[in-house]
């Protein structure tokens, strides 16, 4: 299993190369939401993703981070997969890191999209 996650603006145009918005390393529960929107796991072929995929993704963020006890809930983890699967200081700043780059980043570039462009998520 990859332990990088990538999201990328792609263009149906297969010509053109990738644009990555968005990298995270060994982000356990990231994996687990995605694989929950339709992410195969195993195969690990990469999930076009909308926008109200990533808003669901940030208000659960900012639910975990205003009360902790949702997180097994609204972002849990999976086993027998990578990174850490315990709700520690780690897991908050992986939480605190996704919010970030969805704000800043990933939801703001599906705002600028082409008609031939699409976000895709993947590891």
């Amino acid at each position: 299993m990859g332990l990088d996650i990538f999201f990328f603006r792609r263009n149906r145009n297969k010509n053109i190369e990738p644009e990555e918005i968005g990298y995270f390393r060994k982000v356990n529960f990231l994996v687990r939401f995605f694989g929950d929107m339709g992410f195969n796991i195993a195969e690990q072929i990469p999930l076009e993703i909308t926008k109200e995929m990533c808003k669901d993704l940030e208000e659960r963020c900012m639910a975990v981070l205003d009360d902790i006890t949702t997180c097994k809930e609204l972002l849990p983890t999976m086993d027998g997969f990578f990174g850490s699967t315990a709700y520690d200081a780690d897991y908050i700043h992986d939480v605190e890191l996704v919010l970030m780059k969805l704000q800043e980043d990933i939801i703001p570039a599906f705002n600028n999209l082409k008609d031939t462009e699409y976000i895709t998520f993947e590891t």
